[in-house]
């Protein structure tokens, strides 16, 4: 399958389960529906930072629809922890709305914009080999609990980094940890998540709380 075709495919699922969470009624737990869909969103968002991306700015060059893109997904990855750490409270289903949001606006423009834009620039045996390599990646991505690589981009979107170079903001470590008063009481299958605070190792070594 061409790349441009399987990120489509993906792109169908997540709709599908924003639809299907939206339809839940109030008394039933989202965590399942919303963990499948978180995955799916991290694992994708893998395969386009890591393979796709790079390989349309080899293709196309730095056009502004591709860095629109990387900083669209820094947005994307806020959202989805917000609505993850929300689970179970009055506030998780507004969340989930401003995400599929912001998420259904980064498609339209990938769909409308940049796809076209690739599928002319890269020929079709390239693009089945793109899409073979994201598949794989995708594939590998799943079999993770979502919550590590998402901690991990959120860091480097707080140091101002969209590519996977090395273009951090700053040489200052900053990490995104988990205080014990925001994390979920143990037993429940959200208990995983952490709240967002930036720990900044100083020159000693010593750390200081933003």
């Amino acid at each position: 399958m061409k790349a441009t075709e399987l990120l489509k495919s993906q792109h169908k699922e997540v709709r599908t389960l924003f639809g299907k969470l939206e339809k839940l009624d109030e008394a039933e737990d989202p965590t399942t529906l919303f963990e499948e869909l978180a995955a799916k969103l991290v694992g994708h968002d893998a395969i386009e930072r890591e393979i796709f991306y790079p390989a349309c700015e080899e293709a196309l060059g730095e056009v502004d629809i591709l860095s629109e893109s990387l900083v669209e997904h820094g947005v994307v990855e806020f959202s989805l922890y917000q609505a993850d750490r929300a689970i179970g409270d009055e506030t998780f289903k507004a969340k989930c709305t401003v995400l599929q949001e912001i998420v259904e606006h980064h498609v339209e423009e990938e769909e409308k914009d940049l796809f076209p834009k690739v599928e002319a620039a890269m020929e079709a045996s390239t693009l089945e080999e793109l899409g073979a390599q994201l598949q794989a990646r995708f594939e590998q991505a799943q079999e993770q609990d979502f919550r590590a690589p998402l901690r991990e981009n959120l860091r480097r979107v707080l140091l101002g980094a969209t590519k996977l170079d090395g273009d951090e903001a700053d040489d200052e470590d900053t990490e995104v940890t988990t205080p014990a008063s925001e994390r979920k009481p143990a037993g429940r299958a959200t208990s995983a998540k952490g709240g967002a605070r930036a720990t900044t190792k100083n020159s000693s070594g010593a750390g200081r709380r933003s």
